[in-house]
């Protein structure tokens, strides 16, 4: 686990402002886990996130989680698949039709919430360049 539900919480704001019950936040980590592991290379599965000397990445890494925690929450899926099946933009029953301006899908990328992965992307973790010798 990369955050714990007292991280969360912190991060968050504090307990007023989580959005998600702690019941519910195992799991929800969890899957946004699965999201960003092969973003980053899986970096936090090779390397012990409390042991990174760069607190920074840390930093807007579980900022990161946090984003995703709370828009996979607030949508009710959390993994790629789910939210793909939350892509409906029109719903017409006897005749009375409804359509909405944007999706889950519009808002994320293959499941990832688009304010996460600017975070992460923040981290260097997803860089895929030849590193300087």
């Amino acid at each position: 686990m990369l955050l714990n539900f007292q991280q969360y919480m912190e991060i968050n704001g504090g307990a007023y402002l989580a959005t998600v019950e702690e019941k519910d936040f195992s799991r929800l980590e969890r899957d946004a886990e699965d999201l960003f592991n092969p973003l980053t290379n899986f970096f936090y599965v090779k390397h012990d996130i409390d042991a990174d000397p760069d607190t920074e990445r840390v930093k807007l890494f579980r900022k990161a989680l946090v984003l995703q925690i709370n828009y996979t929450n607030d949508l009710g899926a959390s993994t790629s698949y789910d939210i793909a099946g939350k892509d409906i933009k029109t719903v017409s029953i006897d005749g009375t039709s409804v359509t909405t301006g944007k999706s889950a899908v519009d808002e994320s990328v293959n499941g990832v919430y688009k304010l996460a992965l600017s975070y992460l992307v923040s981290t260097g973790l997803m860089y895929r360049g030849v590193p300087h010798c």
